[in-house]
């Protein structure tokens, strides 16, 4: 067991951080499943906008 109070060294202590754009909504992820392939996009909750990463959100 760990000796930290039962809590493992990989475990998360806080809560996902949540990245804002630069529109004012929320930085969501989510997977699409074009071409034969799985990718993952970045979109803003607010305007829908999408990308292939976060950064280029903010």
């Amino acid at each position: 067991m760990a000796a930290n109070g039962g809590v493992s060294k990989n475990a998360k202590r806080e809560g996902a951080k949540v990245l804002k754009s630069r529109w004012g909504g929320d930085i969501m992820m989510k997977s699409v499943f074009e071409n034969g392939r799985l990718r993952h996009v970045a979109y803003c909750s607010k305007t829908g906008n999408t990308a292939r990463k976060p950064k280029e959100l903010m």
